[in-house]
């Protein structure tokens, strides 16, 4: 069995592409609050009495959206992507469950070609609360953390910058790569083709492009590894 806290965009694909040779459940804040320790653990312990006990902790619940939510609310970035992964990364390494950290390409900061050594130097409070997570979840054995450039598919906003690039991902590719790597250890950079963010949205749905590289930076990935992994 896999659980997934949240029950976001990612969450939900991991539900639908999962079978029941590998059942998901996916624990929504109502079900399981991460940032509540106690429920953490008693919501766990209870999965662990079962005879089909999880294998695997897929931590996709996190404070993202809108991202400067981070800024304007800085304790609340904490409880959430720091003090709510520990609850959850704490009864893991208690239980022996694999855990699965869902990080973001923006713990690497502003600009350049980044793979999985490189220096990490969040430019904004997001990324710095992801790092965080990325902390503590190298506290646990054996854990995995991917490193994602996740873009929401339909896109949130009425423009896509066509001189921003990055390496955008849907959701659902993300989770179809979460299935195979699943038992990997260490760091795995996450990401698509690099292209410009108006290139990639457009190819999902009509969308006006627009100038953004003075509000944000292109960011490429080395995704090496990744191909390594999956055989591409």
């Amino acid at each position: 069995m896999i659980l997934v806290s949240g029950s976001g965009k990612l969450a939900n694909e991991l539900t639908n592409l999962c079978s029941l040779s590998l059942p998901v459940t996916m624990l929504p804040r109502r079900e399981m609050d991460i940032t509540n320790e106690y429920m953490v653990s008693d919501v766990i312990k209870k999965f662990m009495m079962t005879p089909d006990y999880p294998k695997y902790f897929v931590h996709t619940a996190a404070l993202t959206k809108p991202m400067d939510v981070n800024d304007r609310n800085p304790i609340m970035s904490l409880d959430t992507n720091i003090v709510g992964t520990a609850n959850v990364a704490r009864i893991c390494s208690k239980y022996g469950i694999k855990f699965i950290y869902i990080s973001t390409d923006f713990v690497y900061g502003d600009s350049g070609i980044v793979d999985e050594e490189s220096e990490v130097k969040p430019s904004n409070n997001y990324g710095w609360s992801k790092l965080g997570g990325e902390c503590i979840t190298k506290l646990v054995e054996g854990s995995l953390i991917l490193r994602c450039s996740l873009c929401d598919i339909p896109f949130r906003h009425k423009l896509a910058f066509d001189d921003v690039y990055r390496n955008s991902i849907t959701h659902k590719d993300v989770a179809d790569i979460i299935l195979k790597v699943k038992d990997e250890v260490g760091i795995i950079n996450v990401g698509g083709e690099y292209q410009s963010v108006y290139n990639f949205v457009s190819k999902h749905q009509s969308i006006e492009r627009a100038s953004g590289s003075h509000i944000a930076p292109s960011l490429r990935l080395d995704t090496k590894k990744l191909k390594g992994i999956i055989g591409e």
